[in-house]
């Protein structure tokens, strides 16, 4: 019995970490950029750290996906001006809100911190003076079309508790 078991959890720990890679492409080498659209702020949000490297993290904007990431990891959006709820689900949900003005450019950090029994995950404003430090450490991600409709799954289930969480910080 006890020579089945160890080949099961390495089955199952190899099929989580293929179905994770599934959800995001990393791009390798380039280092994509964006200026503001008209009415818009460029919104990055970046994942420096390799603690909960394990965990994948999702950030959105509403119900917009703007990243899905593991560790070392960076995207960007295009955000119109207004107030909008951010938020991320990870092992657990956070949210803020935030008034976004055309024209600026922002950044946020994803930080992973250990938690009790799962990781948990904010975003975290970032001054623009981290900004080359970031994106040394840091591969831009895409979403896949597995990712994309999972994010659609993730905002059904968790975009409401998220923005409870930014009412209670607000």
């Amino acid at each position: 019995m006890k020579r089945f078991v160890l080949p099961l959890v390495i089955a199952v720990l190899l099929g989580t970490a293929v179905q994770a890679a599934d959800y995001f492409d990393k791009v390798k080498g380039e280092k994509p950029t964006a200026e503001p659209e008209e009415g818009h702020a460029v919104v990055y949000v970046f994942r420096p750290a390799v603690v909960g490297a394990a965990v994948k993290t999702w950030a959105f904007v509403n119900d917009e996906l703007i990243m899905v990431s593991k560790a070392r990891s960076y995207s960007f959006a295009q955000v119109p001006a207004g107030k909008h709820l951010f938020w991320t689900k990870s092992e657990n949900t956070s949210g803020l809100e935030m008034e976004i003005e055309a024209g600026k450019t922002y950044y946020f950090k994803l930080a992973i911190k250990a938690g009790f029994g799962k990781a948990r995950a904010r975003l975290e404003p970032l001054d623009e003076s981290d900004l080359q430090k970031m994106m040394k450490k840091c591969s831009y991600v895409t979403p896949t079309a597995e990712g994309l409709a999972r994010a659609k799954e993730i905002v059904a289930e968790r975009m409401e508790k998220a923005a409870e969480k930014a009412q209670k910080k607000g």
